[in-house]
């Protein structure tokens, strides 16, 4: 009886000197699709590289065309013929996985740099919004479950939203 006197005593006194503490959790993804800036700066990166693109559709194109004529062409032609023609689509297939390459690192940077600018962005307004609400912990990421008390993702997204220019 002494022991179950003594736990309920200590919960209690535990109780009374305890804080609240505040939590908030963000899913950072859906605050980074949600953001104005990501989606402007996302339609712009894609209009600056479609150009590009089109032009190895259409040398991709070329570059099937000559492997049929030239599957075609095996038995009429003779074979220094065939060899020059290989040689030529060798070429262009080398050519073609060198400006793909190129193509893709580029516009792959450009969208590594798009989002270290948002990441940056949504960064410091987190941290302004957990000063100004007095948030003592904010998680992200890995969370088996959240409610929507603790979720304060739109409020972020409005936050960066009101921020904008």
């Amino acid at each position: 009886m002494r022991v179950l006197i003594i736990f309920f005593l200590s919960v209690l006194c535990l109780s009374a000197s305890a804080q609240n503490i505040k939590i908030g959790f963000i899913d950072t993804e859906k605050i980074v699709f949600s953001l104005p800036q990501y989606k402007k700066s996302i339609e712009t990166i894609t209009r600056e590289f479609e150009p590009k693109k089109k032009e190895l559709l259409d040398l991709f194109k070329h570059i099937e065309l000559l492997r049929e004529n030239i599957g075609l062409n095996k038995n009429t032609n003779n074979s220094n013929s065939n060899e020059i023609e290989l040689s030529k689509l060798k070429d262009l297939e080398e050519s073609f996985e060198k400006e793909t390459e190129f193509w893709q690192k580029s516009m792959n940077s450009k969208k590594i740099n798009l989002l270290n600018k948002i990441e940056s962005l949504v960064n410091n307004s987190i941290n302004e919004f957990a000063l100004e609400e007095n948030y003592d912990l904010i998680l992200y990421k890995d969370v088996a479950f959240v409610s929507d008390k603790v979720n304060i993702t739109q409020q972020i997204i409005e936050k960066i939203i009101k921020q904008s220019p």
